[in-house]
């Protein structure tokens, strides 16, 4: 019955229905991987929802589409259901009833409430996989708090790692954590509910009865999980026997660190091992720093001083140009747009033009999946609110009449 959703290319998912109930950032991730993927994503989707069309936009005249969405919800359909009525909710079950996933952001109790939980759909059909992507979880102290990524990132202890160097020998001073650029628990939790969810579809392929399960993912879980370095230093320092260590790379270390250049550009240095701490003393031209990678105290502060001052000395391309031949780690510091431009990027085709019926030629994010038999593509660019309502209702047997019944009422 819904086999107007399914793709012709055979690409991994393709056959699978996914019911997406999510909003913001995390969820809407989660399901365009498994969209990009080839799975049938159906977008259920509430008008009244304020923050629906996020900023910045797509504009020509008076139309205007957010550019947010153009990007996590590619290759998608959409439709539009009042799931506090009660028809809107029988829809919504016969949708459930020929889908393989229904996905949902919503704060735990809330698909209760609203007569979708698990257990409900599960009785439905038997063979659904649910998964509720949230801040804390379905259940702890926090369960009902609200959040966003900064709190979630707050609380797992990556914020803390977050923060400017300490300044040379001042080893007491208090540090304010620096707001991360881009949204690690949003991005962390629609990634790992995205496995979650892949997982769940080959369980339910290899177990005879063919049952679904209920999926929890917590942000928060997602990003503490993210510092297996950091738990090791924290978990071993009681059985070391007093041995002091330190973690090398949260910026404490001359090696791996950030270093302005004479245009007032930066450069990354992602030294670790010693091979390539040879080949960076001779770009600089100082073999008498060979034996000092590692240094502690005041002979570690002076290294630092010495890298800032040598590489003070030259542009950001000058100093790419010394190190191209040579092994050193040392790459530059991008802006955003500046990476669109990146020889490497663009060689990935990490940035893909696709055509939009309205604004012509706009650019998206591609794909990092690179299967080399199916290769993913965006298909679709993403539908209007609710674009999609009308056909999926005629595909489950309602007449042109029953819809426009329906929108009358209220119901989509």
């Amino acid at each position: 019955m819904l086999s107007i959703f399914l793709n012709i290319m055979l690409l991994p998912l393709e056959g699978k229905v996914i019911l997406d109930l999510t909003r913001m950032l995390p969820g809407p991730y989660c399901s365009m991987i498994l969209a990009d993927l080839g799975a049938s994503v159906i977008r259920i989707e509430d008008p009244r929802y304020p923050y629906g069309q996020p900023p910045p936009f797509y504009q020509k005249g008076r139309y205007r589409e957010s550019a947010f969405n153009s990007i996590l919800n590619r290759n998608k359909k959409a439709i539009t259901l009042n799931l506090k009525k009660e028809k809107a909710r029988e829809i919504f079950y016969q949708i459930v009833k020929e889908a393989d996933v229904v996905l949902d952001t919503f704060r735990p109790k809330v698909t209760n409430k609203l007569k979708i939980d698990y257990k409900t759909l599960a009785s439905i059909n038997p063979s659904i996989i649910c998964c509720s992507l949230t801040g804390y979880g379905q259940y702890g102290p926090y369960e009902q708090i609200a959040g966003h990524d900064l709190n979630y990132v707050g609380i797992c202890g990556i914020l803390d790692l977050n923060k400017k160097p300490k300044s040379f020998g001042n080893e007491s001073q208090n540090r304010k954590p620096i707001n991360p650029g881009v949204q690690v628990a949003d991005i962390g939790g629609g990634l790992v509910s995205a496995i979650g969810i892949l997982g769940a579809i080959i369980e339910r392929e290899n177990n005879p009865e063919r049952r679904g399960q209920y999926i929890d993912i917590s942000m928060t879980d997602c990003v503490f999980s993210f510092m297996p370095l950091v738990a090791a230093y924290h978990f071993s320092k009681d059985l070391n026997d007093g041995v002091k260590t330190q973690n090398p790379l949260h910026g404490d270390f001359p090696f791996y660190n950030v270093y302005k250049t004479k245009d007032k550009k930066f450069l990354s240095l992602g030294i670790v091992e010693v091979k390539f701490w040879r080949e960076l003393c001779k770009g600089l031209g100082r073999e008498d720093l060979l034996l000092k990678q590692f240094a502690q105290g005041e002979e570690r502060v002076e290294l630092f001083r010495e890298l800032e001052t040598e590489f003070l000395k030259k542009d950001q391309k000058e100093w790419l140009s010394i190190f191209e031949g040579l092994d050193a780690c040392v790459m530059p510091i991008n802006s955003f747009a500046e990476a669109c431009q990146d020889p490497q990027i663009k060689a990935r085709e990490m940035v893909v033009k696709m055509n939009h019926h309205k604004f012509g030629e706009i650019q998206n994010i591609g794909s990092p999946l690179k299967y080399s038999r199916t290769p993913l593509e965006i298909k679709t660019s993403a539908p209007k609110l609710g674009q999609h309502t009308k056909e999926i209702l005629i595909n489950l047997g309602y007449s042109e009449e029953i819809i426009r019944s329906f929108r009358k009422k209220g119901i989509i």
